[in-house]
């Protein structure tokens, strides 16, 4: 899924490995095409439990689905739409997976022949339809309302949700915030904030969702509300929970974190689970920069009732020298058991020839505090991170993994760092009009993702060299 967003980000792929002993390759990158000399933008992915990667992509303002292995197409199509010509257009494609055989969930955008956006989502099975084709159309998440343009989906285990938004009357603000059920018989929805019974708007700066153990969904977010004034608007962090609800189902678990000005609008919030013992808490992490000394704030509490004595205002403990100057680009926090692994850009240096780099720690023990990027000399970007097991054989278990792209101004590079593990180059490119497009996604001991290369969309994955099929090897 798009981990975080608002924004497309800049850029992006890695394939990793993590444990040397395992006899491991990657399969060529390839090119994804629908039709042959098509070009494929904003991809974003999803792997299964059994290596496979969902593709969704636009082409030509459609949405396109794309389910590959290696690379090569197993399942492709492009999705239907009503008509031709301005505003029939399709975007902001968001996907998922279920375990097992129930296949990928996709959500997007999509105007049909006027400012009027729609949010839609469709359910793709791993086995074709035994007559007919594959259902290729808008499934309504909210048949009487329009969108802003917001709609996200995950999915844990077999239970997936969308969140999505509904337009205030001027269609640019929110007037509410829902989540919906997706994957039930039939499918059930409910808010997760009201903004205009509180005689509000809202404009979503960015947000981040994901699903606890018990099949419930946590959804942080950042945005500025008005009852009706111009600019400045004030601010809030929230984190919100269907752990507790109303009896319409909205959502009843909330923890206003912040209420003003000082988080950073232009940093993504990122959303994790962890332990403490038998407890599961949720965390999520965002910048704070009310002085010339930004600061990582890591906001912790119970997923289940998190209520006063559970909440935790968590400052990152920095290296000594950014004591008095530093600024942050990007942060992304990963939980593994017990701990919470951070990556972050940032730069602790007031001189003009200061250069950002990339940085790992834990998020509540820095003693261990790694710049793979090691002083390099070029400007970094779309930082990721994400989980990922090690292969039978190797050791490790599960690790936090981080990629990043670095840019001279002539060709970008592409870097990934698992935590205790070597710095990995995978990739450069030796052009300049790449898209801000990226995505990446693991489940288990599986590695793939998407990223725009010159203008076209590639994809690549962990694979062991026996898996591969005879043409490639």
């Amino acid at each position: 899924m798009k981990k975080k967003t608002i924004l497309w980000k800049f850029f992006l792929l890695l394939t990793l490995i993590l444990g040397a002993c395992a006899p491991t390759t990657f399969s060529p990158p390839t090119e994804i095409h629908i039709t042959a000399g098509d070009d494929v933008e904003h991809a974003v992915i999803a792997v299964d439990t059994a290596g496979r990667s969902h593709i969704a992509g636009v082409v030509n303002d459609r949405i396109v689905y794309y389910r590959t292995l290696f690379g090569e197409p197993l399942v492709k199509f492009t999705l239907a739409l009503g008509g031709t010509g301005a505003n029939w257009k399709q975007y902001n494609p968001d996907i998922t997976v279920v375990n097992g055989l129930g296949g990928a969930y996709l959500t997007w955008v999509e105007q049909r022949g006027s400012v009027d956006k729609y949010a839609c989502y469709l359910q793709i099975p791993i086995n074709p339809p035994i007559i007919g084709d594959w259902d290729k159309s808008c499934h309504a998440l909210d048949s009487s309302n329009h969108t802003t343009g917001n709609v996200w989906v995950t999915a844990r285990g077999s239970k997936v949700y969308a969140v999505y938004d509904r337009a205030y009357t001027d269609k640019v603000r929110t007037a509410e915030l829902w989540y919906k059920v997706i994957s039930s018989t039939p499918a059930y929805a409910g808010r997760i904030d009201w903004f205009t019974e509180r005689f509000e708007t809202a404009s979503i700066y960015s947000l981040d969702l994901g699903i606890d153990s018990a099949g419930f969904l946590h959804v942080g977010y950042h945005y500025n509300w008005t009852t009706g004034g111009p600019p400045p608007y004030s601010e809030r962090l929230e984190l919100r929970s269907n752990c507790s609800t109303l009896a319409d189902g909205q959502m009843d678990q909330i923890w206003v974190i912040l209420d003003g000005n000082a988080v950073d609008e232009d940093i993504p919030v990122s959303l994790t689970f962890y332990d403490e013992g038998t407890t599961q808490l949720v965390a999520l992490a965002h910048t704070n920069e009310p002085t010339d000394l930004n600061k990582i704030y890591v906001e912790t509490c119970n997923a289940d009732g998190c209520a006063a004595g559970t909440r935790y205002f968590r400052p990152v403990d920095p290296p000594g020298d950014w004591d008095t100057f530093s600024v942050i680009d990007d942060v992304e926090i990963q939980g593994i058991g017990e701990e919470v692994f951070l990556g972050f850009i940032g730069d602790d240096n007031t001189a003009p020839t200061g250069v950002e780099q990339v940085y790992f720690t834990n998020a509540f023990d820095t003693a261990l505090f790694y710049d793979p990027s090691d002083g390099s000399a070029t400007y970094k970007y779309d930082l990721e991170i994400t989980a990922l097991d090690t292969r039978p054989g190797a050791t490790g278990g599960t690790r936090a993994v981080i990629s990043w792209a670095e840019s001279g101004l002539l060709t970008t590079t592409y870097f990934a760092h698992g935590f205790l593990a070597p710095v990995v180059k995978f990739s450069e490119n030796n052009c300049l009009d790449s898209l801000a497009s990226v995505n990446i996604d693991s489940n288990g001991m599986y590695l793939a993702g998407v990223w725009d290369a010159c203008g076209d969309t590639w994809f690549t994955t962990q694979a062991w060299t026996e898996q591969l099929p005879l043409i490639l090897k």
